[in-house]
């Protein structure tokens, strides 16, 4: 075993009469660094961002999935989405409907997609509790459905 030469008991004296002991400070970095995980972990981490990308459906849609940790541990999800094709085009739909899906669960409808055909862009805000989901975005025939069609344009894995 290697043996590490102390150094003479008068410096060992002086560095403690100048310094905290080592065991204070260890344990205060400890403290500090066990605070900051806890805050990360309760506020769930802070805000988040995930590129969305079209589907072989659309494939030039891009955009970004903005999950920000909001009071009572709820998420607001920001969706904005660029280059979307008219909702037309897909078996004449008339508009956009955004889902987040759960592991292992079915679909829920977080909203219609506020859809500018002259830029071609798509935006909505949600709110949810959901800390893991899909989003997708799919085209319909209108908003007022409970289970989204097999024609979606993006989507994305959210792990928040």
């Amino acid at each position: 075993m290697l043996q590490v030469p102390h150094p003479p008991a008068e410096a060992r004296l002086n560095a403690r009469s100048t310094f905290p002991p080592a065991r204070l400070l260890s344990g205060a970095l400890l403290a500090v660094v066990m605070s900051v995980a806890l805050f990360t972990i309760a506020c769930g981490g802070g805000n988040h961002e995930y590129v969305i990308v079209g589907t072989d459906r659309a494939a030039g849609v891009d955009g970004l999935v903005e999950v920000e940790t909001i009071e009572g541990g709820n998420r607001l999800v920001t969706l904005t989405i660029d280059h979307m094709p008219p909702p037309a085009r897909f078996n004449n739909a008339t508009t956009y409907v955004v889902w987040f899906t759960p592991p292992g669960r079915q679909p829920v409808k977080a909203g219609q997609l506020q859809y500018d055909e002259s830029s071609r862009q798509g935006r909505m805000m949600a709110t949810t509790p959901l800390r893991r989901f899909h989003v997708r975005v799919s085209a319909e025939q209108n908003a007022d459905i409970d289970a989204p069609s097999d024609v979606v344009v993006c989507q994305r894995r959210v792990e928040n």
